[in-house]
């Protein structure tokens, strides 16, 4: 069995209230018997005010200054205290890019070995696209966990995320998100970005046969109200832990058993269908360039 944590709570623009956060989840995590925790989108420097109309400039003046590369200080501590407690941890962060002023809305992939990979956001919706470029890869890193791929928020949208995933042999599929109500809701119990949300991740569970696990921000940060639902999910679509729609800062613990959630998911559809069944030859649009 594998103990996964999954954090909701509060995003802040505080560089340093922010790593004071994550060090102390991380040393709960782990002294509740986490092997791997899981912290939202941005989660180090907090999701950036991307709909504030008329405050670009003081926006990506603020996230430019925030940025950090993969092996930046506040990765590098982060990193450190995953390897004194002996756990992974996947976190968010704003990356800097090797260029001026090109960032990366990214993922850290850190251990007891230190850092093992990272991943840029491939897709990024149309107010992100004024703050970070967007990454072109889908990597997937080998742990002694499983395999770990990793999404952040809008890829859950696109079938096509987990699923290259899942064919390259992923076997947890993990987002860290910053999904948050629409503008015009007011609560969470009646949104339809919650509920998009929780289907998103249930049909990319049960369509790959695989474990997801998202980590989403609770509260208001930049003008936005996040709503939680930091979830474990199995292989068979069934949400075995979660935080709910709760503003309050909580951890999410499941102990899972990896390889035998998949095998048995596999096991009710009579084999592991997605290498028996699909027909890769007709799906002939899928990787074309389609214009509107």
């Amino acid at each position: 069995m594998t103990t996964i944590a999954t954090w909701a709570f509060a995003g802040t623009y505080d560089a340093g209230l922010s790593l004071k956060k994550h060090l102390s989840c991380l040393e709960e995590a782990a002294k509740a018997g986490a092997e791997l925790v899981v912290f939202p989108e941005t989660s180090l420097q907090g999701y950036p005010a991307v709909l504030a109309h008329g405050q670009d400039r003081e926006v990506l003046r603020s996230v430019y200054e925030a940025a950090e590369p993969p092996d930046g200080p506040r990765v590098t501590e982060l990193a450190a205290a995953a390897r004194d407690l002996g756990v992974h941890v996947i976190f968010g962060m704003t990356e800097r890019g090797a260029r001026p002023g090109v960032v990366f809305n990214s993922t850290v992939l850190a251990g007891p070995g230190g850092i093992v990979g990272t991943y840029r956001k491939v897709h990024v919706g149309i107010t992100e696209q004024v703050i970070w470029s967007r990454g072109q890869h889908w990597p997937v890193y080998d742990t002694p966990l499983g395999r770990i791929g990793m999404l952040i928020c809008y890829d859950q949208a696109w079938p096509e995320s987990c699923r290259e995933l899942t064919l390259r042999g992923a076997e947890l599929l993990v987002m860290s998100t910053a999904w948050s109500l629409r503008p015009d809701e007011k609560a969470a119990d009646e949104s339809l970005a919650v509920e998009h949300y929780l289907l998103f991740g249930k049909a990319r569970a049960v369509e790959n046969q695989r474990w997801f696990i998202s980590a989403n921000f609770a509260g208001p940060l930049g003008g936005l109200t996040f709503f939680g639902h930091s979830q474990v999910i199995d292989p068979l679509g069934r949400v075995v832990a979660a935080s709910g729609s709760s503003q309050e800062q909580s951890m999410v613990l499941a102990d899972i058993d990896v390889r035998g959630g998949i095998e048995g998911a596999q096991a009710r559809s009579r084999g592991p269908r997605l290498w028996r069944d699909r027909r890769p030859e007709t799906y002939t649009s899928i990787g074309a360039v389609v214009l509107p």
